[in-house]
């Protein structure tokens, strides 16, 4: 007896469900066919035809312009964040001395639009390695840089200015 109520239950959740997938789809369908309806010059007989005909162009332009305003401000907010970010990378692979095992060091340049950013510089040899972070400043660096470190700058900014 208990499964009854659950049934009942079930078809009425249902039904209701059914209910509201049939009303919302045939209201896009009635949205779809006021949309579809093309502007020809056959369908102008009258003034109002013509009026109502410019109403829904001015309508969908006014639509337009305020989605392409819309868009705008969000890439002009994407633009301004993605300024700061490090984005453009150079990257220098080199054999630091005859002790080194093979071209295992290396100098990553991490720089932003400005010319800020950072420079790691691993150095390996044999029985040894060191990592080295360096700080630019638009473009300058605060300590003496190798010509590997230079090499990595001038290829981030390389491939932000092609």
């Amino acid at each position: 007896m208990e499964y009854i109520y659950y049934v009942l239950i079930s078809l009425g959740v249902s039904l209701i469900v059914s209910s509201v997938l049939i009303l919302v789809f045939l209201g896009n369908r009635k949205k779809r066919k006021e949309l579809k309806k093309e502007i020809s010059i056959e369908d102008i007989k009258t003034y109002e035809d013509l009026l109502f005909q410019m109403n829904r162009i001015h309508k969908s332009t006014q639509e337009n312009e305020r989605r392409i305003r819309y868009l705008n401000g969000h890439c002009d907010k994407l633009d301004e964040a993605t300024a700061s970010s490090l984005k453009n990378i150079g990257l220098v692979r080199y054999k630091y001395s005859d002790d080194a095992g093979g071209n295992l060091s290396f100098s990553l340049a991490l720089m932003d639009d400005k010319q800020n950013g950072i420079v790691f510089t691993n150095i390996s040899l044999i029985d040894s390695n060191s990592l080295y972070v360096r700080r630019i400043t638009n473009g300058v660096s605060d300590v003496l840089l190798m010509e590997e470190e230079k090499e990595a700058i001038k290829k981030a900014n390389e491939i932000y200015t092609k």
